[in-house]
């Protein structure tokens, strides 16, 4: 016998990191590359026209430092391609792919500043001027088309400065000597003016992520909408279906009562006979049925209502399951199914509402032996549960029921089609009231079931430390 309680244990797990912001940063850097892989070595030989046609004033590059300049330019942007193919639609680790974007720039940035060191000409002022004017658009671009991810930015911008002003460090001259001191300053407004661009960025970004976020509020907010839409008809269907289960089960036993009435006060087989005996007793069990449905149809609107409200006391449960099983016996054998009662040699102080205890095991039975096939096995079991408190259990041999329905078994009106509800009958209260009852003790109903193989229906109630004066307990 299983006496533990079923174990309800919720597991959240951590929130995920929101990447969106490097995400989105990233795709921004990705999408800038390609125009320096094509530009970048088309515009080295560009700025070389100057040396070529007027050596005298521009100074006298020979025609290797050209070609080199132009070679380390095909090389960065050959590299700068491989990166751009590599990142532009593979989804990778955004962090892997930030590493190789950093080193990317590092490289690149290296191969711009490399053309200070090629075209430069000791004492050549308007060299000097032009080779300077040259590097500040060059860094000066990287600076704005990388604004968007501080740390790129940072060491493309710092890389291209540090190898050509290293440059004008050596170099003999006037204008080396005031470059080199300018440099960091410059440095430092370039860096400044990038900054001022990111704040740019971020708040497009963020703008952008409102939006993101408002239509995704906006489309959870519709398919809740749906969600309830679809929940508000299943549910308008299902009160649809217990109303006409509700009248053929309300009809079936007034049609006695109206029908034996009728036969008994007209005296239609003659007066004082045997037979009215008998009648008479249909008329009362179908009336005690009458009022059985309609109790439990008043229990269930109760507890939905938050106004059903129990005794708990110190109980005894052996009396009260004797009761059922003497109650339900004569059914069970009717159908030739065995009934056992397996209760547990020294049963726990149970606190709980008498009626609404016996109202739960007598349900869980009739359910039981109303699905179960004739020939069928239905144990009631009950005990302590290992963790402290009570269950008691109801398992059948029974057809099943699909593990796609249970989770509306304990809904109220709620029945689940299977080959052998045709003959059961029923409103589809049972179940519902059951996990009501239970949940005002405290406790709750657990269900377990396979197909073809039967169902298990198990009840905990919480034992209570203070046994000397329940309260009353209601629904909310």
């Amino acid at each position: 016998m299983d006496t533990h309680a079923p174990a309800q244990t919720t597991g959240a797990a951590p929130p995920k990191e929101d990447l969106r912001d490097l995400d989105a940063r990233l795709k921004q850097i990705v999408a800038s590359l390609p125009p320096s892989v094509v530009y970048n070595p088309l515009m080295t030989a560009f700025a070389s026209v100057p040396f070529l046609v007027g050596p005298e004033t521009f100074g006298h590059i020979s025609l290797w430092n050209i070609f080199i300049a132009i070679g380390v330019q095909l090389v960065t942007s050959a590299a700068t391609r491989v990166i751009y193919y590599a990142n532009r639609d593979t989804v990778r680790d955004l962090h892997a792919k930030q590493r190789d974007l950093v080193a990317q720039q590092i490289f690149y940035s290296a191969g711009c500043g490399a053309m200070a060191w090629l075209f430069w000409v000791d004492g050549n002022y308007v060299n000097n001027l032009y080779v300077v004017l040259l590097m500040v658009c060059v860094v000066w671009a990287g600076a704005f088309t990388r604004a968007g991810h501080r740390q790129i930015m940072t060491v493309g911008t710092v890389t291209a400065s540090v190898v050509f002003t290293a440059r004008f460090a050596i170099a003999p001259g006037s204008v080396a000597h005031v470059m080199t001191f300018l440099a960091p300053f410059w440095l430092l407004y370039i860096l400044g003016m990038g900054a001022v661009a990111r704040k740019r960025v971020d708040e497009m970004l963020s703008v952008r992520f409102a939006n993101e976020d408002l239509t995704d509020a906006l489309r959870l907010a519709r398919d809740d909408a749906l969600r309830k839409r679809f929940e508000a008809e299943a549910a308008n269907a299902s009160k649809t279906i217990f109303l006409a289960n509700m009248s053929h089960e309300l009809r079936t036993p007034l049609n006695a009562i109206l029908g034996f009435s009728d036969i008994i006060a007209e005296q239609s087989f003659g007066p004082a006979i045997d037979r009215y005996r008998e009648y008479a007793r249909d008329i009362h069990n179908s009336g005690a049925h009458l009022l059985s449905l309609i109790n439990d149809l008043l229990d269930v609107a109760k507890i939905e209502a938050g106004k059903m409200e129990i005794d708990p006391q110190p109980l005894d449960p052996v009396p009260l399951l004797e009761s059922v099983q003497r109650l339900m016996g004569s059914r069970a054998a009717a159908k030739g199914q065995t009934l056992e009662f397996a209760i547990a040699p020294e049963l726990p102080n149970l606190i709980a509402d008498p009626r609404a205890f016996k109202q739960i095991v007598l349900n869980l039975v009739t359910n039981a032996v109303k699905f179960t096939p004739n020939g069928g096995r239905i144990v009631v079991s009950c005990g302590a549960a290992s963790g402290g408190g009570f269950v008691i259990s109801v398992e059948d041999n029974g057809p099943g029921i699909p593990q796609e329905k249970l989770a509306k078994i304990f809904k109220p009106f709620s029945q689940v089609d299977n080959r052998y509800d045709s003959n059961g009958g029923g409103t589809g209260l049972g179940l519902a009231l059951v996990q009501g009852l239970a949940k005002l003790h405290g406790g709750f109903a657990s269900i377990e079931s396979e197909m073809d193989l039967g169902t298990k229906v198990t009840v905990y109630f919480p034992l209570l430390a203070d046994t000397s004066a329940p309260a009353r307990r209601s629904a909310s």
